[in-house]
């Protein structure tokens, strides 16, 4: 009997069940879209990962023989182990290994270790695919970031549950209250209220089922051309870029159908389980207008629209349960889109101040020579005087120590506290001093006698030049630095030790101390506030390199372009510097240049800032999409309340109109309703907005007038006028059908 009852009831009321259709539709799409970006993104890492790095989650380096990699490959819980050519070196055997079970990676690789005979300090583990993997190290704190990542994905999915909630539960109410004196009847002959309760329960997944099925299969589609368009978009700003095909395994598909079928679920539930516990009086007398009976005054409202306002106003308070899902989610919506676009204003004038303006005469191109040490690069000249180049610098960085007496260090340094509380990861005390990290940066010969000669030291290829200064770790502020001399300038000699090998050192002379470096695309002095730069000369690094080493793999090379008028320290207006194409050809002549025998990058500053804005504005509109994804359901649900205006309010208008109010003095209390309705969303976020905005230009040491000509005014009034002008329109279209109603016949329901 209640499958017919049910069956025959949504189809002779195929209208009203068209707006709980399109709730579920709208929220399976949704799920799915997020669910399978969210995957699609992670499985890029992962497969990223794997290409770059070696698809393993371990490996063993040692003396490993065919009995050693046999019991490795017998153990429990190894899926396999191959050895790595690549990697073997030195007599020693690297062998990666896969795990079955990856969340014990940390517990069972030191016993598959100890049965190859090898120690702990043989494990290198592939930290960053297992903490995609949300397996972390206990010995790095830093791994435990993993989690953050899990956590966003989870709150992610919890609050698009709850907001999908908020919204189609609206829907399923109205949907179920249109029956509401149906349900009296059945009550007032025997249904208990838990068969009401099912019966509406039933009805709604009857309702569901096909737009479920079709929404998550549409946000699948969704999905897939949303990581087109990306990988698209990213393929023109990020050369070389890898790419990964667009996949699904069927345990989404399980996660996106029940996410989805408990947000219906817990939707149909709410009103299911209050009108089940009506009692059939109630029922039959009715309940629409149980909110309107209540007034208070708008007194705001009344002063600037009258009438009508003072009505507009006290409507809104006696629904604001009924609006509630609506005043929520265009909120949410208008300060969440309002946030990012600060975010974003805010995060670009950062880049642009810290990077693009603070090296805007320090390089127009950059290239990077792969696996070649300076001193065997022989292109310097040749690519100096490439047509379009002002200046050409070639430079090689290396890692070493020195050990620092206290005597050496300057009296400003030692009064503002010295060495004291600097991590020991930087700076390691010892009975002779402190032995801190030394950055030693190579120039060719020529560019290191222009430096030379530009800083006031003695032109000379004998020795190397000290950048004397030490951050002030008590200053927080990054923006404007505070250093202080690091050492009294009375040595003529430095000794510069080898990493990890300090009783290896070498002694070399120092033509003077300064306060700036050559001009390089380079930060220092940010993480280790106590790391002491050397500048040398390609022709003396060639007698000490034996003893210091610690060089990096990769060369680079700084280009300036221009014509030769002027060198490296000469600026330039940033609107007279070279254009995109000119850098271009630059770019192409280098590579022409130095390509044949060598491996080279290359990138310019302005296609740099140009991918930098690109990029930028490519996560805008995703998250905005987002954004305008929730102003849906509020303005949804808005809809789904104004389209049920014929029964909710017929009564109140006709009162209205039966006391002497026009037809147009109630559009234009519907005008106010849906302008109050639109605009506090504004009024509340605005504020909050500009003090975020501040707050964060404050923790980013900036001055807070600095964003307002980048303030984005123009987005946030769009925004602002499309939730406007949609509220408007479902107040438009229930209006409307409101309008039309039989006066006589509304007052005859009054006394009923």
């Amino acid at each position: 009997m209640w499958k017919d009852y049910i069956r025959n009831h949504i189809r002779g009321n195929r209208g009203s069940g068209l707006s709980v259709m399109i709730a579920a539709l709208v929220s399976a799409c949704f799920l799915s879209l997020l669910c399978c970006t969210l995957y699609n993104v992670w499985h890029y890492d992962v497969v990223r990962y794997q290409t770059e790095d070696g698809n393993y989650h371990a490996r063993l380096t040692g003396e490993i023989g065919g009995e050693e990699l046999e019991l490795i490959q017998n153990s429990a819980n190894v899926e396999s182990a191959w050895i790595n050519e690549e990697e073997s070196e030195d007599g020693e055997t690297a062998v990666d290994i896969l795990l079955k079970d990856v969340s014990s990676t940390y517990e069972d690789l030191p016993r598959i270790a100890a049965l190859a005979g090898l120690r702990e300090e043989n494990i290198s583990y592939h930290e960053a695919l297992l903490n995609l993997y949300f397996v972390v190290n206990p010995d790095n704190p830093d791994s435990s970031d993993a989690f953050a990542v899990l956590m966003v994905f989870a709150a992610a999915g919890v609050i698009s549950c709850f907001s999908l909630i908020l919204m189609i539960h609206h829907a399923y109410a109205v949907f179920m209250n249109d029956r509401v004196r149906e349900l009296g009847i059945l009550s007032s002959v025997g249904a208990t209220p838990r068969q009401i309760r099912g019966l509406l329960l039933k009805e709604a997944i009857a309702l569901s089922a096909l737009p479920i099925a079709v929404g998550i299969i549409l946000g699948t589609l969704g999905s897939a051309c949303l990581t087109a368009w990306t990988d698209a978009f990213a393929d023109g700003v990020i050369e070389g870029r890898m790419e990964v095909p667009f996949s699904c395994p069927p345990w989404i598909f399980v996660l996106i159908l029940l996410c989805t079928l408990v947000t219906v679920l817990i939707s149909a539930w709410m009103p299911a389980g209050r009108l089940s516990r009506i009692t059939p009086l109630e029922a039959v007398r009715g309940t629409e207008e149980k909110g309107l009976k209540r007034r208070r005054n708008s007194h705001i409202l009344r002063l600037l629209f009258g009438v009508e306002g003072e009505l507009a106003g006290n409507s809104l308070k006696a629904q604001r349960k009924a609006l509630r899902t609506a005043a929520v989610s265009l909120t949410l919506s208008f300060l969440a889109f309002g946030f990012v676009q600060c975010l974003f204003a805010i995060m670009t004038l950062n880049t642009d101040i810290t990077y693009f303006d603070a090296f805007l005469n320090a390089w127009d191109v950059m290239a990077e020579v792969k696996d070649t040490d300076i001193q065997e690069f022989e292109d310097t000249e040749t690519i100096k005087s490439l047509p379009g180049v002002r200046d050409a610098l070639v430079y090689q960085r290396a890692a070493a120590k020195r050990l620092v007496t206290e005597e050496e260090l300057s009296a400003e340094f030692l009064e503002a506290g010295g060495f004291e509380g600097a991590p020991e990861q930087y700076v390691i005390e010892t009975d002779g001093g402190w032995l801190v990290n030394a950055v030693v940066y190579i120039l060719d010969d020529e560019s290191f006698l222009e430096y030379c000669g530009h800083a006031g030291v003695e032109q000379s290829l004998d020795g190397a030049v000290i950048l004397n200064q030490v951050r002030d770790d008590t200053d927080p502020n990054f923006r404007k630095r505070t250093y202080f001399p690091y050492l009294e300038e009375a040595r003529e000699t430095a000794v510069l030790r080898r990493s990890g090998e300090e009783s290896v050192a070498e002694e070399i002379p120092v033509l003077g101390y300064v306060q700036e470096l050559p001009v390089m695309r380079e930060e220092y002095q940010t993480l280790d506030y106590y790391e002491m730069i050397h500048v040398l000369p390609v022709s003396l690094w060639r007698t000490v390199s034996g003893q210091i080493g610690g060089t990096e793999e990769n060369i680079c090379i700084r280009v300036l372009a221009g014509d030769h008028a002027g060198n490296a320290y000469t600026e330039i207006p940033e609107g007279e510097g070279p254009s995109l194409a000119e850098l271009d050809s630059l770019e192409a002549a280098l590579v022409q240049t130095a390509g044949d025998r060598y491996v080279i990058e290359t990138e310019n500053r302005i296609e740099d800032r140009n991918a930098s804005d690109a990029a930028n504005g490519a996560i805008q509109t995703v998250l905005g999409g987002f954004c305008i994804l929730l102003a849906v359901i509020g303005v949804g649900s808005v809809f789904s309340n104004t389209l049920s205006f014929a029964r909710l309010r017929r009564r109140e208008a006709a009162r209205y109109l039966s006391v002497g109010m026009t037809p147009g003095e109630i559009w234009k209390m519907f005008f106010v309703e849906a302008l109050v309705l639109a605009g506090r969303p504004v009024l509340i976020s605005v504020p909050l907005l500009i003090l975020i905005s501040w707050l964060f230009m404050k923790a980013a040491y900036l001055d807070p007038a600095l964003l307002l000509p980048r303030a984005p005014v123009l987005p946030i009034l769009a925004f602002a006028l499309a939730l406007l002008a949609f509220v408007g329109l479902a107040y438009y279209l229930g209006g409307r059908k409101l309008m039309r109603m039989n006066l006589a016949e509304a007052l005859r329901e009054e006394t009923f």
